[in-house]
């Protein structure tokens, strides 16, 4: 049986995270430009925490899963991290709309030019990057219950079973 990598279901998975990477530093960069130019309302400032965070914490727990990748719980970190940000993204998708969808295009919330495209570009990166935080999340739950293979086969582990009651058998425990 193949590792995470090379099973058709973790390589789905990195590319999910590859999309949400980008995603991430997409929304990164408008919400960035946008607090550099002095709108700080929540909603732009909370995307912005949330892509930082979004790509920093995505890093960690992928060096630490391909650092432990020959122990069973390797895919953990991925789990834990996307269940976490996944929602974060969420929070961060329905703060941008609900902040950029109750005007037109000719009321602008960030500096007092139209500049609409941006905002809109931010909303949809960051449902972008949400909804492959949770296609990896489901990802990596369907290779745990599905492709990864048990540590010790169960033919072995009769044969354990066999020659552990014949030792206990031959020494006089049975």
């Amino acid at each position: 049986m193949h590792d995470y990598l090379g099973h058709p279901l973790g390589l789905a998975g990195w590319f999910a995270r590859t999309i949400q990477a980008i995603s991430s530093i997409i929304v990164l960069g408008i919400t960035a430009w946008a607090v550099s130019e002095g709108n700080k309302t929540l909603s732009v400032i909370f995307s912005l925490v949330i892509a930082t965070t979004s790509l920093v914490v995505i890093a960690v727990a992928v060096g630490i899963s391909c650092l432990a990748r020959r122990a069973k719980w390797h895919i953990i970190p991925l789990l834990v991290t996307d269940a976490i940000i996944s929602y974060l993204w969420l929070t961060s998708f329905i703060l941008l709309a609900l902040n950029f969808n109750r005007r037109t295009c000719r009321v602008n919330r960030w500096i007092g030019e139209v500049s609409c495209s941006r905002s809109y570009t931010a909303e949809a990166f960051s449902f972008i990057a949400f909804f492959t935080t949770l296609m990896g999340l489901f990802l990596e739950t369907a290779y745990i219950y599905w492709a990864k293979p048990d540590s010790v086969p169960r033919t072995e582990k009769r044969l354990h079973q066999e020659r552990l009651s014949e030792n206990l058998n031959a020494a006089g425990l049975t």
